[in-house]
């Protein structure tokens, strides 16, 4: 019976070229957002497609641009497009690592000296690398409106704390005894970790109208992972994992082995690694729907590749990360979803 109504009204059109002819680009116009809605409903893709990335990949941006270090311990920009594109190092530095990136492809990092005595955050944009204010400085994200999350020292302080840059000035988040500031998302909301008096850390969100609050479990230490546009934030309280949000705390303890959590996107998909050491680690993908997915179960077993980190995830649900190819250890990867 829904087959003849379907039938019907295309019968009556076919008499209609100049109606058919409406019809069918309304059709192709609405294809792709079909397609989009149907993808949007799942943040996991049943299957991947591995490319090799020709460097150590922290996080990949929505337009598919890569930030890491190159094995000769340069910071770069990669992207299938365009290649590999390094970022000079400035005067009295020799190593540099890649650390984030945001939608506009600027890429920031730290840079050490050759005897690692003195590192320093730098921002790299419009082919310039800027070293921003700050002793012993650590940059660690940065969102679309080049704000910067990480750790400095600043006037006054006798350590290195948690901070946020803005227009390359580093305001203190308030910890009292140190920490450092992990991720931000693009609401200006930081997450990371910071210590009390008595040497324990604990994860904890910033906002400029609220300040620092602690949001970790009480009997444990804990550290903030990630944070995506919606306020969701990863915490890890080894080996337990928890998902904060609106002010609580589910626990995400679905595998035996320890979880380790890296990124977080706004589909609220996580990526990491999980393993009982460091050489059993295995690269994982979680969602609500699914739970947590072994990233090697979702590409070709004849690729070679034994996917051991996910580093980073975007909004496409592409990933980045690392593993061993064909035996060469610590081989950067690029998953492509196949929806």
């Amino acid at each position: 019976m829904t087959g003849s109504r379907a039938t019907a009204p295309i019968a009556l059109m076919s008499n209609n070229p100049i109606m058919t002819s409406v019809v069918l680009a309304a059709l192709l116009l609405l294809a792709p957002f079909a397609c989009a809605q149907q993808q949007s409903q799942s943040c996991v893709a049943p299957h991947y497609n591995v490319v090799s990335v020709p460097l150590h990949p922290t996080q990949i941006n929505h337009a598919g641009q890569v930030s890491g270090t190159t094995k000769a311990h340069k910071a770069a920009l990669w992207s299938q497009k365009h290649g590999l594109h390094l970022a000079p190092i400035p005067a009295g530095y020799v190593f540099a690592e890649g650390v984030g990136l945001n939608s506009a492809g600027t890429l920031i990092g730290v840079v050490t000296t050759e005897d690692g005595s003195e590192r320093h955050a730098f921002l790299f944009a419009n082919e310039k690398t800027a070293l921003l204010p700050g002793d012993q400085s650590r940059a660690t994200s940065i969102n679309d409106n080049n704000e910067i999350a990480g750790e400095a020292r600043i006037a006054g302080k006798s350590a290195t704390a948690p901070v946020i840059w803005r227009n390359r000035v580093p305001l203190d988040l308030g910890a009292c005894c140190g920490g450092t500031a992990f991720a931000l998302n693009n609401q200006g909301q930081v997450a990371g970790e910071s210590y009390d008096a008595e040497g324990h850390y604990h994860a904890f969100l910033w906002n400029r109208a609220h300040g620092l609050k602690t949001i970790g479990p009480v009997d444990d230490y804990s550290s903030a992972a990630a944070i995506n546009n919606t306020g969701q934030v990863v915490i890890q309280a080894f080996p337990r994992t928890f998902l904060y949000e609106n002010g609580k705390l589910t626990p995400l303890d679905v595998t035996p082995d320890p979880m380790q959590p890296r990124s977080l996107n706004d589909c609220g998909a996580i990526v990491g690694s999980f393993g009982k050491f460091s050489d059993a680690s295995k690269a994982f993908i979680w969602d609500q729907p699914h739970g947590l997915k072994d990233l090697n179960d979702l590409v070709a077993s004849a690729t070679g590749w034994k996917l051991e980190v996910a580093a980073g995830i975007n909004n496409r649900g592409e990933i980045v990360g690392w593993g061993d190819y064909k035996g060469e250890e610590d081989s950067g990867f690029l998953l492509l979803p196949q929806w």
